[in-house]
């Protein structure tokens, strides 16, 4: 029998989890900043438009943008190129910024407005 912590600890499975860890985060961030609403009303969808919140969503989700990139950055410059230091920390914060602000979507979804109800 495998034992899970040894499994873990080989470096190439730490970077393959947190490189898909950071990659789902972005996936989904990328979503939520397109349509900030369109999740909840398909799961709800009764619930009132609510035009105030979405620019709440909106800001959430660009900081869930930049924690998925800074989690990718930082799996492959720790684990695969071995970087430590004082210097490491404002390089990916920086890389991370740079790749949140490329991965951004340029423009809202089409239908997002389209699917949005309205209940009095």
């Amino acid at each position: 029998m495998i034992d899970p912590s040894q499994l873990l600890s080989n470096p190439v499975v730490a970077v393959a989890l947190r490189a898909a860890l950071g990659s789902y985060i972005i996936y989904m961030a990328r979503q939520f900043y397109a349509d900030p609403t369109g999740y909840f009303h398909k799961s709800a969808r009764g619930m009132v438009d609510l035009r105030w919140l979405e620019p709440i969503i909106r800001a959430l989700a660009c900081f869930c943008l930049w924690g998925g990139c800074f989690i990718v950055a930082t799996a492959f410059a720790v684990q695969v190129f071995r970087l430590h230091g004082d210097l490491l920390a404002p390089a990916l914060i920086s890389v991370a910024a740079i790749a949140a602000w490329l991965l951004l979507p340029k423009h809202r979804r089409a239908d997002a407005d389209a699917g949005a109800t309205f209940k009095d």
